[in-house]
């Protein structure tokens, strides 16, 4: 009877391990762009890193952006050799703004900034993000919420939306501004008149976003 008890009680002990490994890893991962902590709200950082994504001027490379660890780790590379992919960091532009850097939209002068970000880890089991608003639906729960940003529309590269949602209160890294040249942000607006329906979205407002999960 003891011998079964113990038996009993180490499969017991190993399906407890295996629950709370599970309860760790379950959930679901985001992006948090402009920011290098996650909500205080059951999240978790996995990490923090640099915004970055193809130069403006390239019609090839990647199009989406990318959260960049700011650990990198080194495998075989060959200095002497020109890779033909690129990627390079991204900072804060919005030049129709940039007599106040910003600030009435993003709390701070963020003006040729450079944008930091964080991947952030729920426990809840999905993240979604919600353009045109910046509140979540009923039973959701706000991961934080922002402004819909994209690349210049007269920029030779394309960029995504998807998930691309900046934080209302953005940090800036703190190296140094830059010029320009790379790959830029900016607020995203609507074009009413021909596909957008309008009502309810307006010509010439920026459009809001939030991260919801559930």
């Amino acid at each position: 009877m003891e011998q079964e008890i113990a038996a009993l009680k180490q499969i017991n002990n190993q399906f407890q391990t295996k629950l709370r490994a599970k309860s760790k890893t379950a959930g679901d991962t985001y992006a948090r762009w402009g920011r290098t902590t996650c909500p205080g709200n059951g999240t978790t950082r996995l990490y923090t890193g640099y915004m970055a994504g193809s130069h403006r001027s390239h019609i090839g490379t990647g199009s989406n952006y990318l959260c960049l660890t700011n650990e990198p780790l080194w495998d075989h590379f060959e200095e002497s050799v020109a890779s033909l992919g690129k990627i390079t960091g991204t900072e804060y532009r919005f030049n129709e703004h940039r007599s106040n850097g910003a600030a009435d939209f993003l709390g701070d002068y963020m003006y040729n900034q450079k944008v930091p970000c964080a991947i952030c880890h729920t426990q809840r089991s999905v993240s979604v993000m919600i353009p045109g608003r910046n509140r979540c639906y009923d039973g959701w729960t706000m991961e934080y919420r922002g402004y819909l940003v994209s690349g210049y529309t007269g920029d030779t590269n394309a960029t995504e939306y998807v998930s691309l949602c900046l934080d209302r209160r953005p940090e800036k890294l703190h190296d140094g501004t830059t010029a320009g040249t790379d790959n830029r942000l900016y607020f995203v607006e609507g074009i009413c008149g021909k596909t957008l329906t309008c009502p309810p979205y307006v010509s010439g407002l920026e459009i809001t976003c939030v991260v919801c999960s559930v």
